[in-house]
């Protein structure tokens, strides 16, 4: 691992009875894994079916198990390991009874090496990165949400409409009971610079309003990322949302 990497993450369950989301590190060394750097995956749990704990939790075991074993060049890495996370959860589908039948999870891997990220997601947690005072989504969100702005932008919808819509939620892509053919995978890398902060999350983070998110970040950037982890719920915690779902960050400071 390079030193200058400092890396933590952090969940909040909200108004939820139990924790459906579910993320690991693994640090990376060109003697055992191939490459030095750092990986980093995050999965929420579909919240609406039993059984959303465990698959966020065999996804993120699985791909990360798969990616240390994996060799070549890193999309393909990347791509294998998604598969072999797609296939363990359709091994437990299988082998429960009805009542997971319909479980399934969001995923979202990174690697960073050499400088640069990679990465490779399905569903809509998000890839962010704070740079210049700014946050930045880096991934594809596969929800509804892109269309629903899309609205918003031309005047078909208006904001508090978009905020209540029904279907907001709803994923387009996510690991479950069916192949995934949805799925982000750019063939470039995204270049790394020192200061950067790049953290993962899934939607419950969405409490928070983009102004605030950006916010907390400049006020905490030059502290560790198990502080700005911490800050960044605390502000999901501050958001007070009735319905608060299962927050997860996991932040990495170049």
């Amino acid at each position: 691992m390079k030193p200058e990497t400092d890396f933590a993450g952090r969940q909040v369950a909200g108004s939820r009875d139990e924790q459906q989301d579910d993320y690991g590190f693994c640090p990376l060394a060109a003697g055992t894994d191939g490459l030095d750097g750092l990986l980093l995956v995050l999965a929420d749990g579909m919240g609406a079916y039993a059984g959303g704990g465990l698959a966020s939790r065999l996804v993120v075991q699985e791909f990360i198990e798969m990616f240390c074993y994996a060799r070549g060049p890193l999309p393909q890495r990347l791509l294998s390991s998604l598969r072999a996370s797609e296939r363990r959860l359709h091994e437990e589908i299988a082998r429960q009874d009805e009542r997971l039948a319909r479980m399934g999870s969001t995923l979202i891997a990174a690697v960073w090496t050499k400088g640069r990220l990679h990465w490779i997601s399905v569903g809509d947690s998000g890839l962010f990165l704070y740079r210049g005072g700014k946050v930045r989504r880096l991934n594809a969100d596969h929800s509804m949400v892109p269309f629903i702005e899309a609205q918003v932008a031309r005047g078909d919808l208006t904001s508090a409409e978009a905020a209540r819509h029904p279907d907001r939620h709803a994923l387009r892509s996510a690991l479950g009971d069916q192949p995934v053919d949805l799925l982000d995978l750019p063939e470039n890398s995204f270049e790394a610079k020192a200061g950067d902060i790049f953290f993962a999350a899934s939607d419950g983070l969405a409490s928070i309003e983009g102004d605030v998110l950006a916010g907390k970040l400049d006020v905490n950037s030059e502290k560790s990322a198990q502080e700005i982890a911490s800050a960044l719920l605390i502000a999901v915690n501050e958001a007070r949302n009735k319905k608060q779902d299962n927050a997860t960050v996991a932040v990495v400071k170049i």
